[in-house]
């Protein structure tokens, strides 16, 4: 069952089966940490720009994004025909500096595209699935091609980050005996290796783990975040992962639990600007056993360099959701959506010091990846709008 096939209006966590994760993915973004902040604030206004829309009949959607200058940057998309079991895949384009255009990868048929992300001009990466195994392609500067990934049991990557040609992760989900599991895997330069990860224990049955966003400022300075529960009792908890060099430690997480006592959390983005300044977004709800629908409520968590702390939110009209952060030393930018059905739109918050303000988005149905160069200068934030893939940029 692919991801684009599922609606985002219900989607329960009963995770007896992979395709409930990979459901989910459809709103993850990732993007490392390694940004130096301006100084001073920065005054900008989000504008849509053109971009190809592959399918004119399908559905078209923007899934990631990364940044790599103000001439070049990379996003994944999918496509579907809005029924279950209808047409569907994947594909990618590439800012040019003037406009976004479709490029060649080798994405076959009825593929996904979780997550990309990139180094340098000449080392980017993209994370996903295909044929019910890991799609894992790189660019090397003049072609995206195919890399060889670990054969992994139900192994879904929903989220990469390169730091450099030689150091890239990915993590997401694989089956046990147990139900999901966590997935760390790491790129060397020469190869991918699985990563063992820490999966936190169920009081009883079966369980699900799964982490869909990772973020690094170094080789020992790594952050995963998702949601963990047990098959069956819908509810949900965040959760998050550090890699230190040696080994992956899970650290404890605040929950909201609603008015009405359900417990209901989900991590979808992390993003560090330094060791002592990490980010992640999603939503907490008030309805059991799934998101996208009328219970959601923006979330939003900090790491100070000793805990992690829940951080208020500004009221919004109606259910709002987080899909995806950029943190970038002083400032923070957090992108999803807010309202249901028809009102359905993009939401777009920033943190200036201490609070976050929404700020006037481009029309459209939602976004669900941000990213910045390293120099915190070039913003851009994917989604969709209506039928068609949406790409809006921050300009001065």
């Amino acid at each position: 069952m692919s991801g684009r096939s599922i609606t985002l209006l219900a989607i329960g966590f009963t995770a007896t089966a992979t395709a409930t994760a990979t459901a989910m993915v459809a709103v993850i973004a990732t993007k490392p940490g390694r940004i130096v902040a301006p100084q001073g604030s920065r005054v900008c206004a989000w504008q849509a720009a053109p971009a190809e829309d592959p399918h004119r009949a399908l559905f078209d959607r923007f899934t990631s994004v990364v940044v790599v200058n103000r001439h070049e940057a990379w996003a994944t998309g999918d496509f579907f025909t809005g029924e279950e079991g209808g047409r569907s895949g994947a594909f990618m384009e590439r800012w040019d500096g003037r406009s976004w255009r479709l490029v060649e990868a080798p994405v076959p048929p009825g593929s996904d595209l979780y997550s990309v992300s990139a180094s340098s001009r000449a080392d980017a990466w993209a994370a996903g699935a295909a044929g019910g195994g890991q799609l894992i392609e790189h660019w090397d500067g003049k072609r995206w091609e195919k890399v060889t990934a670990p054969r992994v049991r139900g192994g879904l990557p929903f989220a990469i980050a390169s730091l450099a040609p030689d150091n890239v992760w990915a993590v997401g989900v694989a089956k046990s005996a147990r139900g999901l599991r966590t997935l760390t895997e790491h790129w060397d330069g020469t190869r991918w290796t699985v990563v063992p990860s820490p999966n936190p224990a169920s009081a009883a049955g079966g369980r699900f783990v799964i982490l869909l966003a990772v973020t690094a400022t170094s080789s020992t300075d790594v952050w995963a975040a998702g949601y963990r529960g047990r098959t069956g009792s819908n509810v949900s908890r965040t959760l998050i992962e550090h890699w230190d060099g040696r080994r992956w430690t899970i650290i404890p997480s605040p929950n909201t639990r609603a008015p009405n006592g359900v417990v209901n959390n989900i991590l979808f983005s992390i993003s560090s600007a330094r060791k002592d300044d990490v980010w992640a977004v999603g939503s907490w709800g008030g309805l059991a056993g799934g998101y996208g629908g009328r219970g959601d409520h923006a979330l939003a968590l900090q790491w100070d360099g000793s805990r992690w702390s829940r951080i208020t939110m500004p009221t919004q009209d109606g259910r709002s959701l987080l899909s995806s952060v950029v943190a970038l030393g002083e400032q923070v930018w957090a992108v999803g959506d807010q309202g249901v059905g028809p009102r359905r739109r993009p939401l777009i918050l920033r943190l200036d010091g201490a609070r976050f303000a929404a700020v006037a988005a481009p029309p459209g149905f939602d976004l669900r990846s941000i990213s910045a160069d390293q120099s915190g200068k070039n913003l851009w934030a994917v989604g969709s709008s209506s039928t068609k893939p949406l790409a809006a940029r921050c300009a001065p």
